[in-house]
């Protein structure tokens, strides 16, 4: 199996604008986290975001709290990203923007 990383390096070769872009548009349905290669808390966050609209429709008091729980998480994801924190799955930070360069 090829190595695509050096294993020195500890920076991603995700790009930093599209992990930011993908969080505050797709943020709930962990679409950034998928890019990043995280498939299982990506998967995860998808799954919280269907079962709160469930949720919803059947009691908008709990939905909406089930909304603000999964809501915390996009939040601390974008705030990360937006800092240069967030890592991907590799434990590389997703710190440079590979587009505008």
């Amino acid at each position: 199996m090829a190595k695509f990383y050096e294993e020195n390096e500890k920076v991603s070769k995700k790009d930093w604008l599209t992990s930011l872009i993908l969080c505050w548009f797709l943020g709930f349905f962990g679409v950034h986290r998928l890019y990043a290669g995280k498939l299982g808390s990506g998967a995860l966050m998808f799954y919280c975001t269907v079962v709160a609209a469930c949720i919803l429709a059947v009691d908008i008091y709990f939905g909406a709290i089930a909304f603000v729980v999964v809501g915390a998480f996009v939040l601390n994801d974008f705030l990360n990203i937006l800092l240069k924190c967030f890592k991907d799955c590799h434990g590389r930070e997703i710190s440079e923007d590979r587009i505008i360069k």
